[in-house]
């Protein structure tokens, strides 16, 4: 997963992380142990936006689906792939470009 600049502003600690994403302990760890959450120096253990907003993604899914640590790697992951297909169409749409064939100058030819 790439990070984003927006969030990479925000700075927390791992218990900052556990209280604002409203999860277990435990849960965090078990995300983290899954790649789900990746952070570049684990004995520093500082968390971006970017992480917050992952855990976020995660929570929302055990809660509305009941999915498993392992499941809401995949789903992410999932989810992942296809906002980037979703943005390879718009740009393969703009590059493309449209040609216009009056029908009547056809016919008549």
């Amino acid at each position: 997963m790439k990070h984003s600049p927006e969030v990479n502003d925000l700075i927390m600690s791992f218990d900052e992380l556990v209280s604002a994403c409203g999860q277990e302990r435990q849960w965090v760890i078990a995300l983290i142990e899954e790649n789900i959450i990746e952070y570049d120096v684990p004995e520093s253990q500082h968390f971006s936006g970017y992480q917050l907003t992952t855990v976020r993604r995660a929570s929302r899914l055990s809660r509305d689906f009941d999915a498993s640590v392992p499941a809401i790697g995949l789903i992410l992951e999932l989810l992942d792939e296809v906002e980037q297909l979703r943005q390879f169409k718009r740009q393969w749409e703009s590059d493309t470009s449209m040609i216009e064939v009056e029908v009547n100058s056809i016919k008549n030819q």
